[in-house]
């Protein structure tokens, strides 16, 4: 039974795509509604004449060359604007381009050097004449070499295993990028979709980092299990505080042009799982080999002691993790903590009670406490199987990294 568990989810999944991504009724309707003759045949107002247009901006790469003027805006702020020659990647042409300007001046951190490569952006303005501006620094190049040296280090320490693993990352990555993403831009529930992708998500991570095995099995369930507990409390949670979603810049942004459509709320929490999730699949597959080596190495081991002696094991891993997970939400929210130190003028209970915090608070909440409850649930269910079959068999499982076997 435990064999096709990874099926059946996808079984799931599968019946809850097509009502996920069905379009609205009311879509539906207006898509089917016949147009009528006197609409057909209504006489067409005349138009005014439509302003010139910006064209869409061409991207291309250059490098500064020379810093032809820096001008200081501020004295006491230590403020400039610079122009620049550089030269255009594509066609070797060297242009002047002004980098700030006095509404928006450039900090010291800001300033281009000579030999800096740049993200330039050349457009057609409404008079026919071109202008190149620079639209950011080259970054690219920074984040190959460290996507290298991520891999080679888990490579080196995991062997095949670690490349396994950023296997599963990058197939994760793409069902983000080509399911979840695009089907929650298209307005369809991102509760449902974010939960079919995390369950895609956690089946694909796990078996394809520790193979076809009953130890990915039971981490799986596992993690499924745990996962629809978090979705139950943040969602209790979400509905009870009245959070709409609103708390970051970017979700307001979110409530014009196409992206009008999506469910703020809904986005709210679908991100808490997905958050969750990406601890989740860690604790459950350690804690079913934590009682799978335990059950090994002692073959009469009582059921009482091997899920005491392994819930010690994870206690200890709990306590790490729940610290890791809320530095990771300080850490990507430190500029928060800067505002909340220096709003003088607000109470703090105020501030504490705004969306901005609460939503922080819930997303750390509800994933730490998925994370404390994957242990027991984990180690229940990893003891109970490994203490219906044989010491030798669960020695063989105990041993197993195979892959897709």
């Amino acid at each position: 039974m435990l064999r096709y568990f990874a099926c059946l989810i996808f079984l799931l999944a599968s019946l809850m795509v097509g009502i996920v991504t069905a379009p609205p009724v009311a879509a539906q309707e207006s898509a089917q509604q016949p147009t009528t003759s006197q609409e057909q045949a209504s006489p067409q107002e005349p138009t005014t004449p439509q302003q010139p247009t910006v064209e869409v901006p061409v991207y291309f790469t250059g490098r500064a060359q020379e810093i032809v003027e820096q001008l200081r805006v501020s004295e006491q702020d230590n403020l400039f604007t610079q122009k620049v020659r550089v030269q255009r990647s594509d066609t070797g042409e060297l242009v002047e381009v002004s980098v700030g300007s006095t509404f928006q001046p450039l900090n010291e951190q800001q300033l281009i050097e000579e030999g800096r490569r740049l993200v330039l952006a050349e457009q057609l303005l409404s008079d026919g004449e071109t202008e190149v501006v620079v639209a950011d620094i080259y970054r690219l190049p920074t984040i190959y070499f460290l996507f290298f040296v991520f891999l080679v280090v888990v490579v080196v320490v995991g062997g095949w295993q670690g490349l396994y693993a950023t296997f599963g990352m990058i197939l994760s990555v793409v069902i983000l990028m080509q399911f979840v993403v695009p089907q929650i831009l298209t307005g369809a529930n991102p509760i449902g979709v974010s939960l079919i992708g995390a369950l895609v998500i956690g089946a694909v991570t796990i078996y394809v980092a520790h193979g076809l095995t009953l130890k990915s099995h039971l981490a799986l369930m596992s993690t499924v299990l745990v996962l629809f507990v978090v979705v139950g409390i943040s969602y209790l949670a979400v509905t009870a505080s009245q959070l709409v979603g609103l708390g970051s810049e970017e979700a307001y942004f979110l409530q014009f042009g196409p992206s009008a459509v999506v469910n703020l709320q809904g986005l709210l929490l679908g991100g808490i799982m997905l958050g969750a999730l990406g601890v989740l699949d860690d604790i459950t597959v350690s804690q079913v080999s934590v009682v799978f080596q335990l059950r090994a190495a002692k073959k009469n081991i009582s059921s009482g002691e091997l899920y005491r002696r392994s819930l010690a094991v994870g206690k200890d891993h709990v306590a790490s993790l729940v610290n890791t997970l809320v530095l990771a939400y300080a850490g990507a929210n430190m500029p928060l903590f800067l505002l909340f130190i220096m709003n003088e003028n607000t109470p703090d209970w105020v501030t504490l009670n705004s969306e901005v915090i609460v939503e922080e608070v819930v997303r750390t909440l509800a994933g730490s406490i998925g994370l404390v409850l994957a242990v027991p649930v984990a180690t229940f269910i990893a003891s109970w199987v490994a203490l219906r079959k044989s010491a030798t068999e669960i020695e063989k499982h105990a041993q197993s990294h195979g892959h897709f076997h």
